[in-house]
């Protein structure tokens, strides 16, 4: 696996990326050819007929339940001097590669997937805490966390099977979903999925649910318990591609193929799984992903396969702004895999009524004479215009990770001599507050890395690990994760 900084920190060149895919051992989605009329808006929304109208209410602020989706405040630490607070690694075969799909942390305990297995470290210590191991991979995983530190995963409940190289069906099905506890290990509960050889699976969460979509459908089930709340199944052409939660449900459906593909973003009750609004993603547009569920965010990629504009809905969903960020200016970190999560532009944070994305990192001979590496800007999701830049320092990009309260959390990358930081930047005044400092010698690239911010501590974890491809390397340790914290 390849570490270090690169030309540029958090983009990689179109061939690096190629490789990067040839080298993963994904699940295999069978191919559909499958002759499909154009069908007209009418007729395809339609197939996911509205629910009730929505409330005229706005959603309030309320205290924190233990199962509502936490959003942690970071404070300030009295010294923000760093030091290793995990250091993951593992050594695979030759051209063995495998995934390594989530990621999570909270005071207590650092958590990572890999293969068939979740990995707990005792924070302080970087010791493992525990292990939790499935028959199969796990193969997706929600990056959302309850206030009492629970959170979800889909796994193979079959040990993996041999195939034929050239046969395109799945080796096994992600058939299980489960929730555990990230500070013990333990597996609260699992359930059986309601169909078999299950492709394209995703999952995520929100206050009291945990909800599963694949090809043919989707359904939710009780935090508690594991109960089944609802299903849906795919009518005609359409299916549940995935949802964004987290204070709210959004459903992404997906209505024929190739040139008659066709999108369609609906709020979601998330107690019966009926449709409270419909926004439909306008014709030619190649993908789609769910940035925020509240308010609702959607990326599209218009003209190729790369995100290219931000668009903000209403409590409604009707349509507020439209924001151009293309991929060669703008690091949105959408993801461009088949495969790749629908719920997962990571390099864009929502919150206070704007939406922050960083620039493409500047060439570093053009940095290194004065000009800023990169900003992060913020945008107006009411109008969609840029309200102001925090600029980075000289030759050290920054990236926004997530919101704290009112402010946001950026990370500051090293180059050269330089520490790596972790910041705190207040949205009316630009001012920034260093959360922490530490030195790292390699780390992820951006574009390919769950990067977490959690109770002053940051970590880096790789979404896949690939093994050594000759004999030289065999014994050499591979990275899967690395923290840092003051304590």
């Amino acid at each position: 696996m390849s570490f270090g900084p690169p030309p540029s920190i958090y983009t990689q060149s179109a061939v690096e990326a190629e490789n990067r895919k040839k080298r993963r051992k994904l699940i295999t989605f069978a191919a559909v050819a499958t002759a499909v009329a154009v069908l007209c808006a009418g007729v395809w929304a339609l197939s996911y007929a509205a629910g009730d109208s929505p409330s005229d209410r706005r959603p309030v602020a309320a205290r924190q339940n233990p199962d509502d989706i936490r959003d942690t405040v970071e404070r300030p630490p009295a010294s923000p001097e760093g030091t290793t607070a995990v250091d993951y690694r593992t050594k695979l075969k030759v051209n063995q590669n495998l995934d390594a799909w989530g990621t999570w942390a909270t005071d207590k305990t650092f958590a990572k997937t890999l293969d068939n297995r979740i990995t707990g470290f005792r924070i302080g210590t970087g010791q493992v805490a525990w292990k939790l191991a499935f028959p199969g991979a796990v193969c997706a995983a929600t990056r959302h966390v309850t206030v009492d530190g629970r959170t979800a995963m889909v796994f193979s409940g079959e040990a993996p099977q041999k195939v034929d190289p050239n046969d395109t069906a799945p080796g096994q099905s992600c058939d299980q979903l489960a929730m555990f506890d990230i500070d013990t290990g333990k597996q609260l509960w699992h359930v059986k999925l309601p169909r078999n050889g299950l492709m394209g699976i995703t999952v995520t969460s929100m206050k009291g649910k945990v909800v599963a979509a694949w090809d043919a459908g989707s359904a939710a089930y009780a935090m508690a318990d594991g109960k089944l709340l609802w299903s849906h199944e795919a009518q005609s052409f359409c299916k549940d591609s995935g949802y964004a939660g987290g204070k709210a449900l959004v459903r992404l459906v997906t209505c024929g193929s190739g040139t008659n593909k066709r999108f369609l973003v609906q709020g979601t009750n998330p107690a019966t799984g009926k449709s409270e609004w419909n926004y439909q993603v306008a014709p030619g547009v190649e993908d789609v992903r769910l940035v925020s569920s509240s308010p609702a965010v959607v990326a599209v990629a218009a003209g190729d396969m790369y995100v290219s504009d931000l668009i903000s809905l209403s409590d409604r969903g009707t349509h507020r702004a439209s924001i151009s960020v293309p991929h060669d200016k703008y690091a949105t970190k959408c993801g461009t895999d088949v495969t790749d999560p629908i719920e997962n532009c990571e390099g864009v944070v929502v919150g206070n009524g704007q939406l922050y994305v960083a620039t493409a990192p500047r060439e570093f001979g053009t940095a290194a004479r004065g000009q800023a590496a990169n900003e992060i800007v913020a945008f107006d999701l009411a109008t969609g215009k840029s309200l102001r830049k925090f600029d980075a320092k000289s030759s050290r990009p920054i990236y926004p990770i997530r919101m704290s309260g009112d402010r946001l959390i950026a990370y500051r990358a090293a180059v050269g001599d330089a520490l790596n930081a972790a910041m705190s930047i207040d949205p009316a005044t630009g001012k920034q507050t260093v959360l922490l400092v530490f030195n790292a010698d390699s780390l992820p690239l951006l574009d390919d890395a769950d990067v977490r911010f959690e109770h002053g501590r940051i970590f880096f974890a790789v979404t896949t690990v690939a093994g050594p491809a000759g004999k030289d390397g065999e014994g050499d340790s591979e990275t899967v994760a690395e923290g840092f914290g003051t304590g």
